[in-house]
C-alpha cells in the first residue's frame, strides 16, 4: 500500500512539473512574437524615411535643385515613311566645341525667353539612327544643366520652370541629319512621295481620317520635335507629394501621340496592302527633391534646417539602437530564465 502512495505521488509530481515547464514554453512562444512584432513595426516605421525611391525614367525628365535644374530628354521618333540617313554620334562640349556651340545657342535663346538670367552650364548629345523590323528609329538624348534659373531667398527657393514650354522652331543640323524640323525636312517630302505614287492613299492625322493630303501635309509642315509650346502649365498636371521621402514630382502623359501619320494603301477589296505610318509621343516629368508647390510655372519649395537634415542620421541611429537593445536584452534574460529553472526543479 505504502509503495502505490509513494508511486501515485511521485505521478502526480511528474505531472505538475510536466504542466509547468509546457506552461514556461507556451508563454515564450507567446513572448517572442510580441517583441519580434514591435521591432519590425518599428523598422517599418522609420524605413521610410531613410529610403529614397528613384524616380521613373521619362521621355523628358527635369530635376530641380537649390542651384540648378538638369533637363534629360529622351526624343524618339519612330517612321517607315522613308530611309533615314545613319547616324551614331556622341557630342559634349569637351570633345566637340563649335558643333555643340551651335546647338547650344538656339536651345539657350529658347530657353530666355521665358528665363531671361538661366543659362546652359553643361550640354551633351547622344544621336543615332537604326532600323528594326522595317521600322526607322530617330533618337535624341539630350542632357543639359542649366543655371541661373532659380532665386535664393535663404529658406525658400523659387524657379521660374516656363522654359519647359520651348519653343525652338528653327533648323538644327548634326552633319547631314536635321534633328528638329522633322517635319517639313524628312517626313513631308516622304509623304508627297508617297501621294504622287499611290494617288488612292487614304491618310490618317492624328487619329482622324481625312479626304485628301491637305491637312496631314499642313501638320506635318509645322512639326518640329524640340518645340514643347503645346505643353499646358505645370501645376496642371498630376501631383505626387511624398511627404516621408521629401519629393515632389509632376508628370504630364498626353492621352495621343503628338504627331501621328498614317498612309494607308488599300487593296481592290478593302483592306490595306501597306501602312506608312509616323509617331512621336512625349511624356514629361518633374521632380524636386523636396515637398514643393507649383503656381503656374513657377515652383516653389523651403530648403531643409539643420534639423531636417540630420533626421535620416537621427532615424539610422533609432533603428540600430533598438535592434541592439533587443539582442542584448535576449542575451541577458536567457541566462537568468535558465538559472531560475533549474532553481525550480523539486530536489
Amino acid at each position: 500500500m505504502e509503495n502505490r502512495k509513494v508511486r501515485r505521488k511521485e505521478e502526480r509530481l511528474d505531472k505538475s512539473v510536466l504542466y509547468a515547464s509546457k506552461r514556461k514554453r507556451l508563454m515564450r512562444v507567446r513572448t517572442l512574437p510580441q517583441k519580434w512584432t514591435i521591432v519590425v513595426m518599428i523598422a517599418l516605421a522609420l524605413l521610410p524615411a531613410l529610403l529614397v525611391v528613384p524616380a521613373r525614367a521619362e521621355m523628358v525628365n527635369i530635376t530641380v535643385t537649390k542651384d540648378s535644374v538638369a533637363i534629360g530628354m529622351n526624343i524618339i521618333l519612330r517612321e517607315n515613311l522613308t530611309s533615314l540617313p545613319l547616324l551614331d554620334a556622341h557630342l559634349s562640349l569637351a570633345n566637340s566645341t563649335t558643333v555643340v556651340q551651335s546647338l547650344i545657342q538656339p536651345i539657350t535663346n529658347a530657353i530666355r525667353k521665358t528665363a531671361p538670367s538661366a543659362t546652359i552650364s553643361s550640354l551633351t548629345l547622344q544621336a543615332k539612327t537604326f532600323n528594326n523590323t522595317g521600322m526607322w528609329t530617330l533618337e535624341e538624348n539630350y542632357s543639359i544643366m542649366i543655371s541661373n534659373a532659380s532665386t535664393d531667398s535663404g529658406s525658400n527657393i523659387r524657379a521660374d520652370l516656363g522654359f519647359i514650354s520651348l519653343n525652338l522652331t528653327q533648323s538644327l543640323h548634326l552633319g547631314q541629319t536635321e534633328l528638329n524640323a522633322i517635319g517639313a525636312t524628312i517626313l513631308l517630302p516622304a509623304l508627297q512621295t508617297k501621294e504622287a505614287t499611290y494617288p488612292n492613299l487614304q491618310y490618317f492625322i492624328d487619329g482622324s481620317q481625312t479626304r485628301n493630303a491637305v491637312i496631314p501635309e499642313q501638320t506635318t509642315k509645322t512639326f518640329w520635335l524640340l518645340d514643347f509650346t503645346w505643353i499646358p502649365r505645370i501645376s496642371t498636371w498630376t501631383e505626387n507629394n511624398d511627404v516621408l521621402a521629401q519629393t515632389t514630382s509632376w508628370s504630364f502623359n498626353p492621352p495621343s501621340p503628338r504627331y501621328n501619320l498614317t498612309l494607308g494603301r488599300p487593296s481592290p477589296e478593302g483592306p490595306l496592302l501597306a501602312k506608312y505610318t509616323a509617331i512621336y509621343q512625349p511624356s514629361i516629368r518633374v521632380t524636386v527633391p523636396s515637398n514643393a508647390w507649383m503656381n503656374g510655372n513657377v515652383l516653389y519649395f523651403d530648403t531643409p534646417t539643420s534639423s531636417e537634415a540630420a533626421m535620416p542620421l537621427i532615424a539610422t541611429t533609432s533603428l540600430i539602437l533598438g535592434l541592439a537593445t533587443f539582442v542584448v536584452d535576449r542575451r541577458v534574460r536567457g541566462p537568468f530564465r535558465a538559472r531560475k529553472k533549474k532553481s525550480s526543479k523539486p530536489r
